[in-house]
């Protein structure tokens, strides 16, 4: 019995000595770009779904006749993404002028801009989060990963704006819907 006791103390002993080695060893440090880029492919998606959710013919709906309609509110989530991507560029973003587009072309216009900025994103280091650039609107400089929450930003503003929209709907957010 004695030495079983005395096997399990150094057992528990080792595991408590080396535990916190183990333990670092197995869980690597995360990284602030991969978690940026999980953010922005989160976000992205959830647009995608409710995008997909309301009607093609729901998309110029309006809650009153001030506000910009459903489509109109993902034309312009996919623009200020647009802005924030050529500015990273180091090109220069004209105002987008998109006549009426149906379902299926604002579908393809965010789902062409979300992935051009998660190539933007994506391959970014750590190191390169912290380094100053300028900001897409106004005079100032902010970190790479600041200015890349700008349309993270805007994307979730806007989805919690669209889930307003589907509901005056009769619908059911799809991230709702899949609790």
């Amino acid at each position: 019995m004695k030495t079983l006791t005395y096997a399990c103390v150094i057992f528990f002993a080792v595991i408590v000595a080396a535990g916190p080695s183990l333990l670092s060893a197995q869980t690597p440090a995360p990284s602030l770009t991969k978690e940026l880029a999980a953010s922005f492919q989160r976000a992205s998606t959830e647009i995608l779904d409710v995008a997909e959710a309301m009607p093609a013919d729901k998309y110029g709906y309006k809650p009153t006749p001030d506000v910009s309609s459903f489509g109109d509110q993902l034309v312009h989530i996919a623009g200020i993404t647009q802005r924030f991507i050529d500015t990273a560029k180091g090109t220069k973003t004209e105002a987008a002028h998109h006549s009426a587009m149906a379902k299926p072309e604002i579908i393809a216009l965010l789902k062409k801009t979300f992935q051009s900025a998660q190539e933007m994103i994506t391959p970014l280091t750590d190191a390169q989060l912290l380094e100053p650039v300028k900001f897409p609107f106004g005079d100032r400089t902010v970190t790479r990963a600041t200015f890349w929450q700008g349309p993270l930003y805007q994307i979730r503003n806007h989805y919690g704006q669209l889930v307003v929209y589907l509901r005056m709907n009769g619908i059911v957010p799809p991230t709702t819907a899949r609790r």
